[in-house]
């Protein structure tokens, strides 16, 4: 059986190899809208599951609660939270990325 105390040249050269990142298409940029893009999906996909009506599931109850959303008592509360959160986002995505509407097939005429 081999120790494992001793260091294999091998395996600490694949470590370092590992270990290096290559930073040269990091774009912070694109990884914050691709953040900001999911951020909205989620909660838009939250927003059509909940109803105002219903009780809240303890699935959604997690979900809800990492958006900080603590107080699920007011389920009318909850949705505009919500509301008021993806407005925030998309907003925050369309000062990063600007909405281009000239792939759109129908033209607003103003």
């Amino acid at each position: 059986m081999k120790n494992t105390t001793e260091k294999d040249p091998k395996n600490i050269a694949e470590l370092g190899r590992i270990n290096q990142t290559d930073l040269a298409n990091y774009n912070p940029l694109q990884e914050k809208i691709d953040y900001l893009e999911m951020r909205i999906k989620v909660l838009g996909d939250i927003c059509t599951e909940i109803n105002p009506y219903d009780q809240i599931s303890d699935d959604l109850k997690m979900r809800l609660m990492d958006f900080n959303i603590l107080d699920l008592t007011d389920p009318f509360k909850v949705t505009n939270q919500l509301l008021m959160l993806l407005e925030d986002t998309i907003d925050e995505l369309h000062v990063l990325k600007p909405f281009d509407d000239s792939d759109l097939p129908v033209k607003e005429i103003l």
